[in-house]
């Protein structure tokens, strides 16, 4: 039987490492979450873990909510959530509300909102 001990150095490089890995994936969602039209796509980014593409033409209605679950959106209280296909949704806070959705209706004049 092998066993394995660690000195005091070893565990403070393996808690430095766990601790800058956790730092580096925050900042991720903190400065890599965005969200693009393109044609007639809503490219949905939210650090290096998650990328979604929306066809705009498929968006059913959009909605203002206060739903705290976990989603590409950096504000709790200004958000959003976008219905399309026909079960599908994602929560966003674009920081020009108005101006998003009025760019998506544009592409898609049957977008119902209730804002």
């Amino acid at each position: 039987m092998v066993l394995l001990v660690m000195t005091a150095m070893q565990k403070l490089w393996i808690g430095t490492v766990i601790l800058l890995a956790a730092m580096a994936l925050i900042l991720s969602f903190l400065f890599r979450t965005y969200y693009q039209i393109e044609g007639n796509n809503l490219k949905i980014v939210c650090g290096f873990l998650f990328k979604q593409e929306v066809d705009i033409k498929k968006i059913r209605k959009i909605e203002k909510t206060n739903n705290p679950i976990s989603s590409p959106a950096l504000s709790v209280r200004d958000r959003i959530e976008i219905y399309y296909d026909k079960y599908d949704s994602v929560i966003i806070s674009p920081k020009r509300q108005a101006e998003f959705i009025q760019t998506l209706k544009l592409i898609n004049a049957t977008i119902s909102t209730n804002l």
